[in-house]
């Protein structure tokens, strides 16, 4: 196609960089809007097009358009080739068909997949660059060989990949693989800066809280205060009227960790410049230990704040502040995200009311109310020792209530109300007295107030990119 009639058919707005096309290769095409972005292309061949991207508002960024070869070799220049834009500091974007599989999840029919060097290939290069690979919603596969019965073949070809400093900047991305007309791909849409709708936001207890000074203080005034009603009533409107105290008076203290970490950093740096060219007296080196100690506690308080985020158990071993544990955390909450749903009548849906509404469905009918026959079952005393017996039957105690404290993790079980067993730990001596009572009361009574039976349920997917709530 003639660069003149292209831009003629495209408009006046349009502007485009292509590769063309060689023999039964097809080419590579790029085209953006010029009154809303700019692209200067660095490097262009058979298989790919990176180039900055320059967005309105938006910051620049690299993307790759690749257009991968079926020829192990000829990938493997491709991974090569992309390595070498992948180490600066700017969100990258990976994108197109990268003609590669690495699972047998990816393939239907012809012959079964096994791991190869291609595919092994692949799957380094993304681990040595960070590289994530962004969920999608449509078609699992995003190519077809169009044969029919046996010999048809499915595979997922196309896909979008970005590194960790995207994962960051975005939060939450989307691919949508469209529908196969006019080619044996599937058209592939990468969201970004898709705006989220604003919904009221929980206050949930951050464990960095703690670590500052204060808090205990804090914790032990405003729980003090009188409160009518029963043992529980009292016990769940302390924890809000706590936690919400705790929020806003820590709000100005954690928010900016990231920056007084870094203004820390600039300060310890210039004064061991001034100690290299002479002796620094008392007052400067006292004060070069303060920093010291202060970036040290402000590099504990943000591993706290991640590893809070990532659930991840090995950062108690020492994989704390690395841009792995940072991706971790990221890509989790990227992956947790649910940004469609498939509804009774076959159909994907994007609106947020829509999701919930069909989970909520979902449980009310998983969870209604059913008959159960209860004749025939064995007496206890047919299956249970007279000691085991005697052990139920024993009244609960507060030693074993201090027990269930000490031997508890942190960061489990977050109750709708934010509340969670890092908020019990880090204040017990303060709170024990009240969670006793109410715990007593509930023994005796065996009545239990309405909101403390308030659950969190916590969707765990079983499959690769979900699509609708299963039993």
């Amino acid at each position: 196609m003639e660069d003149c009639f292209l831009l003629k058919s495209l408009g006046v707005q349009w502007d485009f960089f292509q590769v063309p096309a060689a023999g039964l290769s097809g080419g590579l095409m790029v085209l953006w809007r010029k009154d809303l972005a700019s692209f200067s292309v660095l490097e262009a061949s058979s298989q790919m097009i990176v180039g900055k991207l320059d967005v309105l508002g938006k910051g620049s960024w690299m993307v790759a358009f690749v257009y991968g070869s079926n020829e192990i070799q000829n990938r493997r220049t491709l991974w090569t080739d992309l390595e070498k834009h992948c180490s600066g500091n700017l969100p990258f974007v990976v994108g197109g068909d990268l003609n590669c599989i690495i699972s047998q999840a990816e393939k239907r029919g012809g012959k079964k997949f096994s791991v190869n060097q291609g595919s092994k290939d692949f799957t380094n290069f993304m681990i040595r660059n960070y590289l994530h690979e962004i969920k999608s919603m449509g078609p699992r596969f995003t190519w077809c060989n169009n044969k029919n019965g046996g010999a048809r073949i499915l595979e997922k070809l196309d896909r979008c990949l970005i590194n960790t400093i995207a994962l960051n900047f975005i939060h939450i991305a989307l691919v949508k693989n469209l529908s196969r007309v006019s080619s044996d791909h599937c058209p592939i849409l990468l969201e970004v800066f898709k705006p989220l709708e604003h919904t009221k936001s929980t206050i949930r207890y951050e464990e960095v809280w703690a670590s500052y000074y204060g808090a205990s203080a804090l914790v032990k005034s405003v729980w003090k205060r009188n409160c009518k009603g029963d043992p529980a009533t009292i016990l769940n409107l302390k924890f809000k009227r706590t936690l919400k105290a705790l929020f806003y008076w820590s709000k100005e203290k954690y928010k900016g960790l990231n920056a007084l970490r870094d203004k820390l950093k600039d300060e310890i740096l210039e004064i061991q410049l001034e100690e290299s060219e002479g002796v620094l007296s008392v007052e400067r080196l006292q004060i070069l230990r303060f920093k010291i100690n202060e970036l040290n506690v402000t590099l504990a308080r943000i591993n706290t704040w991640w590893r809070q985020r990532a659930k991840a158990r090995w950062m108690d071993e020492g994989n704390c502040n690395t841009s792995f544990f940072h991706a971790f955390a990221s890509a989790r909450r990227s992956l947790n995200w649910i940004s469609h749903i498939k509804i009774g009548s076959g159909i994907f849906s994007e609106e947020e009311s829509v999701i919930q509404d069909t989970f909520s469905d979902f449980f009310i009918c998983k969870w209604q109310f059913r008959d159960c026959i209860l004749e025939g079952w064995l007496r206890p005393s047919k299956v249970l020792s007279l000691e085991d017996q005697r052990m139920l039957e024993a009244g609960f105690l507060q030693e074993e209530l201090q027990v269930v404290e000490e031997i508890s993790k942190r960061s489990i079980s977050p109750s709708v109300d934010g509340i969670s067993f890092s908020f019990i730990k880090d204040f017990w001596q303060t709170i024990k007295g009240d969670t006793w009572i109410a715990v007593k009361q509930f023994m005796i009574s065996g009545f239990m107030d309405e909101s403390l039976k308030e659950i969190m349920i916590v969707l765990i997917p079983k499959i690769k990119s979900p699509q609708e709530p299963v039993h």
